[in-house]
């Protein structure tokens, strides 16, 4: 047997040489070295014989390893190339060495078979000031949106759209892989779904093959179900319904693959639903859940949703559609990630329930939108097509959702279209299933507009914190509520420094004595205000989060512009937006939510009116507003409760009993920890303030 060491530095190869046979299959290893504790990474093997290697194992079992593909190479004699791809989990200990056992074929070269192996190093992995603390981030590597979140025996799964190899856009889409137990603390896997990318396979015909898994859902499917096809599991099935995208062919089907080890891993993918021809555009992100004994799924169709049923999760017959868009156009806006929620109305005498439609508002980036060639393969120069890609601009990522009524077959439609998060940096949540008797609900922390020039390396994106929904009836019109999931609790009871606690202490022009001596870079903070003493137009609460001597943090503000009228805002600096290092240039890190107190007594009309001009409500690119009604409780109505949450490059407020949430990243300097809160135009009052803080590193 041979060895193969691979340096951590330079990825050079020594040989150890022991007797017969006396070439060694293995000639070459690129993309070797030492690999990072959460790394996922390909390794190039260059040896004799066309496909010289059968099989691939790793001597730690904690460590992924698959063989990607294998082809022959014609260099002037008989070589092949294989493609592996190493999955090294976190928990791994740093320094330690493993080793990758390849299985060799016979071959003209190597008569007699056998096996080789690679000796690679785990290392360290690489620190970040930005890395967060109580959200989910890969270790290495992109991620955009959440699929397939669902709970089986005690565990949530995460899946997400993943990139690997590289913390851009611009690969090869797989499922990646996260658990937890508790919503908080979460240990990545290796991907759970993948395809070979089109660079690693030799003829036109495999490249005519090459698809991406898109987005999807995963239910749970157990007794006798759990034994039949497409499941074939003695027990439990998790089965996953997703999006297979063929890009050569421009094609978009839904298939089905099945796990019988709980969502670890999963069999070979169906299809199950296929784009006929005539083809739908983007036909995709199926969210599928159980119904009175069968299966409902809800379909991303271009402008609209589709619902669809089923008997077995293998055949599915259209129901009806769900107009949201008047019309499709090159740059957008079309539906992206719908998902179909019932909800108990938790102020209601009677028992009732409401269903709830979300869905993200989808475009075309202008990075993307300028990539894109017509026909002829040549840049777009049709002048209308060009002007209708600028306007891709005006758009944000954002996330609506609509109150209604589902009756088996459609969907009824009865409120505007609401945001789910006022803030600039939420998109494409999902909800996970399987979760009897709550709903809980966690999208993608990031925005299309720059989310690949966010300064974090060596990832890219992350998921809000989970969230539980709710529903209440306030005036005759229905709101959902978001609240953060009580499992975060579990950070409090564990500080790594002072909790904060006022009560009833003025708040000035100044910040509070007691806060100056406050230093955290991840937090939690309660907070009530009493307002009733800041009377004048322009008068203002402001609250700056992780600030320092060399940046302001995220500034959240809430401003009086009219007797009972007030605006809250949540806005990030230019150095806060990355700086010189990041072309992260837009500063409102979120939409200003009007709040309007209850004194108002707004009829539904009027409320329905003041949310659904948030289509068009893009005022400037700096600049976007949305309205959106609160009660203010207290005396005078004047009294103002945030929840905020701030990890170490994100923060999510929420606030009028979590009608309204305001999501933003930012990436402030290392160093500044503080949080600076005081009044302009007069004073106020904290009725409350506790602040628990999770991290001062």
């Amino acid at each position: 047997m041979k060895v193969r060491t691979v340096s951590m530095l330079y990825a050079s190869v020594a040989l150890l040489i022991s007797p017969a046979p006396a070439r060694a299959a293995i000639e070459k290893v690129v993309g070797g070295g030492g690999v990072h504790q959460g790394e996922t990474r390909r390794i190039t093997l260059i040896g004799d014989g066309i496909n010289f290697a059968t099989s691939v194992t790793s001597s730690d079992t904690r460590i992924g390893v698959r063989l990607l593909s294998k082809k022959g190479l014609a260099q002037g004699r008989a070589k092949g190339q294989i493609v592996l791809e190493v999955a090294v989990p976190l928990n791994v200990p740093k320094n330690q060495d493993f080793n990758l056992t390849v299985k060799i074929a016979p071959n003209l070269y190597y008569s007699k078979g056998g096996s080789e192996t690679v000796r690679l190093s785990v290392q360290a992995y690489p620190n970040s000031s930005w890395k967060p603390l109580f959200h989910f981030a890969p270790s290495w590597g992109w991620m955009n949106d959440p699929n397939g979140l669902v709970y089986v025996n005690g565990t949530y799964h995460l899946y997400y759209q993943a990139v690997p190899f590289s913390r851009d856009n611009g690969g090869q889409l797989n499922w990646g892989h996260a658990v937890s137990t508790d919503l908080v603390h979460w240990s990545q896997r290796r991907d759970a779904m993948f395809n070979p990318p089109m660079d690693l396979l030799g003829s036109s015909d495999d490249q005519n093959q090459v698809w991406s898994p898109f987005s999807g859902s995963a239910v749970v499917v157990s007794g006798e179900a759990a034994k039949q096809l497409p499941c074939d599991c003695s027990n439990l099935c998790v089965a996953s319904i997703f999006t297979k995208n063929t890009p050569i062919i421009a094609r978009q089907d839904q298939w089905l693959a099945a796990s019988c080890n709980g969502g670890e891993s999963f069999k070979a993918p169906e299809s199950v639903l296929p784009n006929l021809a005539p083809s739908k555009p983007d036909f995709r992100d199926p969210k599928v859940f159980p119904y009175k004994g069968r299966w409902i799924m809800v379909l991303a169709v271009g402008d609209k949703a589709e619902l669809y049923e089923s008997a077995n999760l293998r055949q599915w017959n259209l129901l009806s559609s769900i107009p949201l868009y008047s019309s499709l156009t090159t740059n957008g806006p079309f539906v992206e990630t719908p998902d179909l929620i019932e909800l108990p109305v938790s102020n209601s005498k009677t028992n009732e329930t409401k269903w709830v439609l979300t869905y993200s508002e989808g475009f075309f980036p202008p990075s993307i939108c300028q990539g894109i060639r017509d026909s002829t393969g040549m840049p777009l120069t049709d002048p209308k097509l060009k002007k209708e890609c600028e306007r891709s601009r005006n758009f944000t990522s954002r996330s609506l959702y609509i109150i209604g009524e589902f009756d088996g077959r459609r969907f009824k439609q009865e409120s505007q279209p609401r945001p789910l998060d006022f803030g600039s940096d939420f998109y494409a949540p999902q909800t996970w299933s399987n979760t009897s008797g709550r709903r809980i609900i966690a999208g993608w922390q990031n925005n299309w507009h720059y989310a690949q020039q966010v300064p974090t390396t060596p990832w890219r994106g992350q998921l809000s914190i989970p969230r539980d929904l709710g529903l209440i009836r306030d005036d005759g019109a229905y709101w959902l509520t978001q609240t953060p999931v009580p499992e975060l609790a579990v950070l409090r009871n564990s500080p790594v420094g002072r909790v904060i606690r006022l009560r009833d202490k003025p708040l000035t022009n100044r910040t509070p004595l007691e806060l100056k001596g406050f230093r955290a870079t991840a937090f939690d903070a309660d907070l009530a205000i009493d307002v009733a003493s800041l009377p004048k137009v322009n008068s203002q609460i402001k609250i700056h989060l992780r600030a320092g001597n060399t940046g302001q943090g995220m500034v959240l503000t809430w401003r009086r512009t009219g007797a009972d009228k007030g605006e809250l805002s949540l806005t990030r600096s230019e150095k806060e937006a990355g700086g010189e290092t990041s072309k992260l240039t837009q500063k409102e890190s979120g939409f200003i939510g009007k709040w309007l107190s209850a004194p108002l007594g707004l009829a539904p009309p009027t409320i329905q009116r003041l949310v659904s001009g948030s289509r068009n409500a893009h005022e400037s690119r700096r600049s976007q507003f949305q309205e959106a009604p609160i009660v203010v409780s207290g005396t005078n109505n004047s009294i103002l409760k945030l929840r905020i949450l701030v990890d170490r490059s994100s923060v999510e407020v929420f606030a009028g009993d979590g009608r309204v949430v305001l999501s933003g990243l930012f990436f402030p300097d290392a160093s500044n920890k503080e949080f600076r809160m005081y009044a302009t135009g007069g004073n106020a009052k904290i009725v409350s303030l506790a602040i628990y803080p999770f991290s001062n590193d």
